[in-house]
Order: structure tokens, then sequence, then C-alpha cells
């Protein structure tokens, strides 16, 4: 059985986490968040990537 897991843009995880594209961008270019894929120059994000890095440092966060 395949598993297909959504993709969110950035504007979508800032809004869901809370933190300014900026921010996000500045912790991935210092390798303190996921870095995501980039699709079409789009920068998109996994769900799972974003959650099981919030767990590593204490912090549980859902998608809806």
């Amino acid at each position: 059985m395949i598993m297909i897991e959504p993709l969110y843009h950035i504007t979508e995880i800032e809004e869901m986490i809370g933190i300014n594209r900026y921010s996000i961008y500045k912790k991935i270019r210092q390798h303190k968040f996921p870095a995501g894929v980039k699709l079409n120059g789009k920068r998109m994000f996994k769900p799972s990537e974003i959650q099981e890095y919030y767990s590593n440092i204490g912090v549980k966060i859902e998608f809806r």
C-alpha cells in the first residue's frame, strides 16, 4: 500500500506554526529547521518532517 503525504507551502506552514517565512528561511539556513523540498521553484514541506522536528525539541503540533 502506498501512503501519499500532502505537502504544504511555506505560507501555510507559517500560518500553522505562527512563525513568519523569513524566520523559517533563516532557521533553514542555520540547519535548525527541516529544509523541505522545492517543486517548481516553491518550497514545500512534509507535515511529518515538521512534526518530527518539533517533537525532538519537546513541542507537540498537529496538522489539520
